[in-house]
């Protein structure tokens, strides 16, 4: 018998539509969140499951061209102890894909023919969150159900309109989640026999965050993570279709039993691949309500988490409040002043943060300088005052994801102070920090320690005002040493050392 590898691999014709077919996708992806799966990360992904069965039932709930079930069809029959028979359920709503999808499929069977296994198939031409919550209206309903031993996704991703029919079938099912990505996650979850296999790929926000805080809760009591997979640069898993995303892939068993270790891998820049094992709960705490998913990529990444959750002291125990700046500049562009004027007064705005201090005005910067204060725009403002400020977005080429600085009220000549609704900002139940307050709070949160800590759980670059909340921060006192060992809070060596004195 020729080898299985001298023939036309199945994975490889899916990729070779795949790449055809992108450019028309592109122009629906808005409506049905389609990015379908490069052959490299569908083996990848196959290369996860260890099942070892005589009978294996795959489902895949968003299957496009059929690329992720052919990798693991091609993985199933390629090692000792292959399966005796294969069958597939694979559920795709674009009518443009079912006529590949079917032609994948029959080259795996063609394929597990060669290797005398069995192979059937099952197509169902549907939508896959209609079919669920029609067929199962309660997520953790006991009784008969149809399941699988295996699941391997690559789900659709769009945020869930209100009042939309998803919307509409998902309440209905007990089910609260935002976008598309989790929803099929959670229902596919749930079809997986017991010991059953789940691996997915998907963004990496539902890791944190209020919106997915459901999803993270029901998902974990439904699979024991055994791995996580990271890709160091945002466009490597999807780079064909120019997406800048932060992906995980997700690897875990359907158990009511949590495991005690789980590796963590990670593609660099270069595809090579690092790994590590760490404790299930440094992945998650399992004293935490929001269930948090923290993943380490380093063992000083580990350390850093450590050493911020042993802090002493939270925002509320500080006496300070974090808050989102008020003024929403497309909403009030009738107020706005590029240079500020008698009645005007200052207006922050991320571009003004550098280096770990206000710099304004920017003479000719792409922002306005100033904000007219007026009754449209009083409760907008706040006291001139010592405030510590953060970008609710970093860019990519920024070194970290928190970047911090003080608002120093004796440069700006001024009785009020506007802030952008791009940033965030500390205070004192609206009024102003003290200074030695203001400064030691800016240096802890433009340490690496912080920043190492923030991305094990934010895969995105946004900074809200809830995690800077969530957040450990150290006493008051130690703030003030912080400040007092720090004469340029952008200076980063000097703040990295005076933060791991805290220590």
């Amino acid at each position: 018998m020729m080898a299985l590898n001298s023939f036309p691999q199945p994975s490889a014709s899916a990729d070779s539509v795949r790449r055809q077919i992108a450019l028309s996708l592109a122009n629906t992806r808005d409506r049905l969140g389609q990015f379908l799966t490069p052959r490299p990360i569908a083996e990848l992904m196959a290369g996860f499951f260890g099942i070892e069965r005589k009978r294996v039932r795959i489902l895949d709930p968003g299957a496009g061209v059929g690329g992720l079930t052919a990798a693991l069809v091609e993985r199933l029959i390629s090692r000792e102890g292959r399966p005796e028979q294969i069958s597939v359920t694979c559920y795709e709503i674009d009518a443009r894909l079912v006529g590949q999808l079917e032609k994948t499929l029959s080259n795996c069977r063609d394929h597990c023919r060669r290797a005398n296994v069995r192979f059937a198939f099952n197509i169902r031409r549907e939508d896959y969150i209609a079919a669920r919550t029609g067929a199962d209206l309660a997520l953790f309903a006991e009784g008969a159900d149809e399941t699988f031993d295996c699941v391997i996704l690559n789900p659709p991703y769009r945020k869930i309109n209100n009042g939309s029919a998803t919307r509409r079938q998902l309440s209905t099912a007990g089910i609260a989640t935002t976008n598309l990505y989790s929803a099929f996650m959670l229902l596919a979850a749930k079809q997986l026999d017991l010991d059953g296999e789940f691996v997915s790929i998907s963004p990496r926000s539902f890791c944190n965050g209020p919106y997915f805080q459901f999803f993270r809760r029901a998902f974990l009591h439904m699979i024991a993570i055994r791995r996580i997979h990271l890709f160091e640069s945002r466009s490597f898993a999807f780079k064909d279709d120019g997406i800048l995303q932060e992906n995980v892939i997700i690897h875990g068993v359907r158990s009511a039993e949590p495991v005690d270790r789980i590796e963590v891998s990670i593609t660099g820049d270069d595809g090579t691949m690092s790994h590590r094992v760490v404790e299930a709960n440094q992945i998650v705490r399992s004293n935490d309500p929001e269930s948090i998913i923290h993943i380490m990529t380093e063992s000083r990444t580990g350390l850093a988490a450590d050493r911020i959750r042993q802090l002493p002291a939270t925002l509320n125990s500080l006496g300070i409040t974090v808050s989102t700046g008020r003024v929403v500049d497309f909403r009030v562009r009738e107020h706005l002043r590029d240079k500020r004027l008698s009645q005007d007064v200052p207006l922050i705005f991320p571009t003004h943060l550098r280096n770990g201090q206000i710099e304004w005005p920017q003479e000719n910067g792409r922002k306005p300088n100033a904000i007219a204060m007026n009754s449209s725009t009083d409760d907008l403002l706040l006291p001139n005052a010592w405030y510590v400020l953060t970008k609710r977005f970093s860019a990519k080429e920024e070194r970290r994801r928190i970047v911090a600085a003080v608002y120093d009220p004796t440069l700006i000549n001024s009785r009020f102070v506007g802030f952008d609704n791009k940033t965030n900002y500390f205070h004192a139940q609206g009024h102003g920090l003290d200074k030695q307050l203001a400064r030691g709070l800016a240096v802890f949160l433009n340490s690496t320690a912080v920043d190492e800590y923030f991305r094990t759980f934010s895969g995105h670059t946004q900074v809200n005002a809830a995690d800077l909340r969530r957040l450990r921060y150290p006493a008051i006192h130690q703030l003030n040493e912080l400040a007092e060992g720090v004469s340029d809070v952008g200076d980063q060596a000097a703040v990295d050392a005076a933060v791991s004195r805290l220590y």
